[in-house]
């Protein structure tokens, strides 16, 4: 691609847990020349790997610290430790770094990830520093499309509740060794899901039925919120297949190309 059609532009590929945002962000990188960053709130600490879903390897693009996913670098991975607050203003900061540095190499930016305050910062334009609170910049300085994944709610529920089940042994696991490393058990309680309900499995305040019962209940209603979160923010573009979303690409990119010529 001309450095004409990447330059100024970003992609956000979003939507609740579990409706494939990764895999199609990297479908998408592949085809468009794209480089992953990370939206998620969680994913951002190193050692929160089983209940964040991180995929790929680790790996250096640029400088910065990545995931390697299929051979398509993801950024703003592992770039804090746990026990410590990072914020959206961090990450708006570290995001608008990398966006920088992704269009100079003539690279499109792809965004993905479950954090909706987190997109909805870049590509709102919110201003450092006032988390929720934060004013809104006047513009933005590049174009963007949102793609919305699709996806049956009751379908959704159906995979969270099978997926909990599955990782519990290994996320108990990861979430002991945090405790052993001194992340304390209030942080990990409070940065919710998965690792609240690994963490009062270990302390002995629920047993193990329990733990997966609750984190269920959870689950779905974080669904919700996220659903809900996408009813008010953004001009999405919903799609429910990926030739579905390769077709509004190809429209997004090809309107700017006829633009300049």
């Amino acid at each position: 691609m001309g450095s004409m059609e990447i330059r100024k532009r970003v992609i956000a590929v979003v939507g609740p847990t579990g409706s494939g945002k990764t895999a199609l962000a990297v479908k998408l990188a592949k085809n468009y020349d794209g480089v992953l960053l990370s939206a998620d709130s969680r994913q951002v600490y190193r050692g929160l790997n089983i209940g964040t879903n991180k995929e790929g390897e680790p790996c250096d693009w640029r400088g910065y610290s990545a995931v390697c996913i299929d051979g398509i670098p993801q950024l703003l991975i592992d770039c804090a430790e746990p026990g410590t607050r990072f914020t959206v203003a961090d990450w708006l900061e570290s995001a608008n770094t990398a966006i920088e540095q992704i269009w100079e190499s003539n690279l499109l930016p792809i965004v993905v990830g479950g954090t909706g305050l987190y997109v909805s910062a870049l590509l709102d334009g919110y201003e450092l520093g006032g988390g929720r609170n934060s004013k809104k910049r006047k513009s933005v300085e590049f174009e963007q499309l949102t793609l919305y994944i699709d996806k049956d709610r009751e379908w959704l529920y159906r995979k969270s509740d099978q997926r909990f089940e599955r990782i519990f042994n290994e996320l108990v696991i990861e979430t002991q060794e945090l405790l052993n490393r001194g992340v304390s058990a209030d942080w990990l309680f409070d940065i919710g899901l998965d690792y609240r309900f690994a963490t009062q499995y270990i302390t002995g305040a629920m047993n193990r039925e329990l733990a997966i019962d609750q984190f269920q209940r959870s689950s779905r209603a974080y669904i919700r919120r996220q659903l809900t979160w996408w009813r008010h923010h953004g001009v999405l573009v919903k799609c429910s297949t990926d030739e579905q979303a390769d077709k509004a690409v190809d429209k997004f990119l090809n309107h700017r190309e006829k633009n300049v010529k």
